[in-house]
C-alpha cells in the first residue's frame, strides 16, 4: 500500500531529527558563539540589551560564564549537542531565584544548519525539566521579541503560555521592538508530563535567537 504525501513527510522529518542533549557551556565553546553573533541586532535578539555590547568578544563571554559558577549559581548555561557531540545551539536557564522558586529561559540560539528539526522544542523541554524536577522551581518564564514568530511557535509547542505583549520596549537602530512575556507554572508542567503530551518535534519551524533575557 502506498503512502500519502502527509505520511511521507512525517517519515522524512522523523529521519532528519537530531538527538538533543544539553551539556555545560565552557570556555571551549566561546569561539562558536562568536561565530554566530555577527551583528548588533543579532546580539540584542539573542541576549537582550544589558549583558553584552557589540562587538561581542571572548572577554565578555568569559565573564558571562561566572554566572554559572558557585554553590548556588545564578544560571545554568548549556550548549545543545547531538549524538555526535556537534554543537547545535545554546540555551540558558538564568535569573535563578531559589527563594522565590523562579527562573528565566534566555539566550536561546539554534545554528542555522540544524533548524527545522525540532531542536528548539526539545532543548526548551529539557531545560524545563531541569528547572522543575531538579531545582524544584515554581515558575519559569521568558521574553521573546514579538516579530520572532518562529521562536514563539517553539515555546508554544513546549507548552509555554503567552502572558502579554509589551509594546515597543527595545529601540534597535531606528525602530522599536515589541516583547512578549511567556511562562509556564510547575502545576502546568506536571500535568503535561503526567499526560505524556510532550510537544511533537515534527515540522517545528526554525527557532534560533529566541530568548531575550529579562530577558
Amino acid at each position: 500500500m502506498s503512502m500519502g504525501p502527509g505520511q511521507s513527510k512525517i517519515l522524512r522529518l522523523a529521519a532528519e531529527r537530531e538527538m538533543v542533549r544539553l551539556i555545560p557551556f565552557t570556555e571551549k565553546d566561546i569561539a562558536q558563539v562568536l561565530q554566530w553573533i555577527t551583528s548588533p541586532e543579532l546580539l540584542i535578539q539573542w541576549a537582550g540589551p544589558q549583558l553584552f555590547t557589540y562587538p561581542l568578544n571572548g572577554e565578555q563571554l568569559h565573564a558571562y560564564l561566572q554566572f554559572g559558577q558557585g554553590e548556588h549559581p545564578q544560571a545554568k548555561i548549556f550548549k545543545i549537542v547531538n549524538e555526535r557531540n556537534d554543537t547545535m545551539g545554546h540555551i540558558e536557564l538564568g535569573a535563578i531565584n531559589q527563594e522565590n522558586a523562579t527562573a528565566t529561559i534566555c539566550r536561546v540560539f539554534v545554528d542555522s544548519r540544524y533548524r527545522n528539526k525540532g531542536i528548539c522544542v526539545e532543548a526548551v523541554q529539557q531545560v524545563l525539566a531541569i528547572g522543575f524536577r531538579e531545582l524544584g522551581l515554581h515558575r519559569i518564564d521568558l521574553r521573546v521579541f514579538g516579530f520572532n514568530t518562529a521562536a514563539i511557535r517553539c515555546y508554544e509547542r513546549a507548552a509555554m503560555v503567552s502572558e502579554g505583549l509589551l509594546r515597543k520596549t527595545q529601540r534597535v537602530g531606528g525602530q522599536y521592538w515589541d516583547s512578549m512575556i511567556m511562562a509556564i507554572l510547575r502545576e502546568e508542567w506536571e500535568e503535561r508530563e503526567s499526560n505524556g503530551s510532550r510537544a511533537s518535534r515534527l515540522d517545528t519551524p526554525p527557532c534560533g535567537r529566541g530568548g531575550k533575557p529579562t530577558v
